[in-house]
C-alpha cells in the first residue's frame, strides 16, 4: 500500500452504508424493531401498522429505518417466515400515485404485470399476490412530506394506511407503513380522514449533540480511514462545522466533508486528512469569507484576518488564543507602517460579519476557506491600500 493512501475502504463513508451499529440512534432502531415484534410470531393475528419518523435532514431518520427494516426481515426469517420490504425514496422516484404503486408491484411482486391496470388494482393484486405466496411486506415511504407538497393528489396517504380495509375479511399481508419526513407541516395539506388514519403521534428524531456527531464521525473513520491517517483533531473540527448553523446537524454533510478532504489529502500524496484540507474543501460550499467581504474590509480589519491566518497556520490547531493573533498583528503593522490597531476591536467586527470564529478570546478561528489560499489575496489587497 504506498504511503500516500489515507482511504482503508472510502465506501464506509457513503450514505448508501449501512453499518451494524448506529451510535446514538440504536434506541430508535429497538423502538421501530419493537413495534413488530409480534408481527414476526404470528403475523396473520397482527394489524397493520402505521408509523411517522420526523426529523431534518442528515440526522439518521433513513439509516436507522433500514437497519431496523434488516433487523424485522431476518427475525421474520428465523420463524421461517419471508417479509419483503419496499424502500421509496418520492423525491427520487416518486411523481405520481399510479408510478409509486407500480414500483411497489415491482418490487414486492415482480411476477405480477402492472400494465393496463389501475393505481388502485394493482395495490389489490399486490395484495393478493402476498397472501397467495405467504409473503408478508413492510413499505418504507421517504421524503413523503415532499410528494404532498408537489403533488394535488394526498390520496396515497389514505391508500396505504387503509390497506387493511381492501378485503376487511381478510388478513393484510403488509404488516407495516413507515413514513419518513422533515416536519410535520405537511399535515396542513391532509384532508381529515388522511389525517386520522395516519395519526398525529410521530417519531421525532432530535438532532445530535457536538459530542454525538463526534462518536459519529469517529465510529466511521476508524472503519474508512487507515491507521494514523486522520486525528481527533480533525474529528472535532468536523463536528463543529456539522453542529453549527450553516450546516444544521447534517450529518450527510460531515460524512461528504471527510471523503471528499481524504481525497484531496491522497491526490497531494499527504498520507493524512489535516485541518486545512477540511477548511479548503468546505470553503468551497461554505464559505466564510469571499472576494465581495474582503473588497468592503478596511485595511486594519484585512491586517487582523492576516492575523488569524498566520497564526492557525503556525500553530496548525483548530483555534488560537487572542495572544498569538496580537503577535502577527504586530508585527504586521510595523512592517506596513500602521502606528496603531487595536487588533481586538477588529475581530469583534470580523466575528460580527462571520467572517472569523471567536468562541473565547482562547478559541478563535476560521471555518470556511483554506488558510493557504487566503492569505496571498488578503495580503495583495493590503498591499493595494
Amino acid at each position: 500500500m504506498p504511503e500516500s493512501a489515507v482511504f482503508a475502504d472510502r465506501s464506509k463513508l457513503s450514505p448508501r452504508y449501512i453499518p451494524e451499529e448506529l451510535p446514538h440512534r440504536e434506541m430508535q432502531v429497538q423502538q421501530l424493531v419493537h413495534a413488530f415484534s409480534e408481527a414476526a410470531h404470528d403475523p396473520d393475528k397482527f394489524p397493520l401498522t402505521i408509523l411517522q419518523v420526523i426529523g431534518v435532514a442528515g440526522i439518521g431518520k433513513t439509516t436507522t429505518v433500514t437497519r431496523a427494516t434488516k433487523v424485522i426481515e431476518e427475525t421474520f426469517v428465523r420463524n421461517r417466515l419471508t417479509l419483503k420490504t419496499a424502500y421509496i425514496n418520492l423525491k427520487l422516484q416518486g411523481g405520481n400515485k399510479f408510478a409509486i404503486y407500480r414500483f411497489l408491484l415491482e418490487r414486492l411482486a415482480p411476477d405480477l404485470p402492472s400494465q393496463g391496470l389501475s393505481a388502485e388494482e394493482m395495490l389489490r393484486y399486490l395484495l393478493r399476490y402476498l397472501r397467495d405466496n405467504k409473503q408478508y411486506a413492510l413499505i418504507v415511504m421517504d421524503e413523503i412530506d415532499y410528494l404532498i407538497k408537489i403533488s394535488k393528489d394526498t390520496s396515497i396517504i389514505y391508500d396505504l394506511t387503509r390497506l387493511n380495509e381492501f378485503e376487511p375479511e381478510k388478513p393484510c399481508n403488509v404488516k407495516g407503513v413507515i413514513f419518513i419526513a422533515r416536519s410535520t407541516d405537511f399535515y396542513s395539506r391532509l384532508d381529515p380522514a388522511e389525517l386520522s388514519t395516519l395519526g398525529r403521534v410521530p417519531m421525532e428524531f432530535s438532532k445530535y449533540t457536538l459530542d454525538q456527531v463526534s462518536d459519529i464521525l469517529s465510529s466511521r473513520s476508524t472503519q474508512a480511514f487507515n491507521p494514523k491517517a486522520i486525528g481527533s483533531d480533525v474529528i472535532d473540527k468536523v463536528a463543529k462545522i456539522t453542529t453549527s448553523g450553516e450546516v444544521n446537524g447534517d450529518v450527510r454533510y460531515a460524512l461528504d466533508l471527510l471523503l471528499y478532504a481524504g481525497n484531496l489529502a491522497e491526490s497531494q500524496g499527504a498520507g493524512r486528512v489535516t485541518l486545512e484540507h477540511i477548511r479548503k474543501v468546505h470553503g468551497q460550499t461554505h464559505p466564510s469569507v469571499t472576494t465581495e467581504e474582503i473588497e468592503e474590509l478596511s485595511r486594519n480589519h484585512i491586517v487582523s484576518l492576516i492575523a488569524v491566518v498566520r497564526a492557525l497556520k503556525s500553530r496548525k490547531r483548530q483555534y488560537v488564543e487572542l495572544k498569538d493573533v496580537r503577535l502577527y498583528a504586530m508585527e504586521l503593522a510595523e512592517q506596513l507602517g500602521i502606528k496603531k490597531l487595536d487588533v481586538e476591536d477588529y475581530l469583534d467586527d470580523l466575528k460580527t460579519r462571520r467572517l472569523i470564529e471567536m468562541r473565547s478570546l482562547k478559541e478563535i478561528g476560521l471555518h470556511g476557506a483554506s488558510l493557504t489560499e487566503l492569505e496571498p489575496v488578503l495580503m495583495a489587497k493590503v498591499n493595494k491600500q
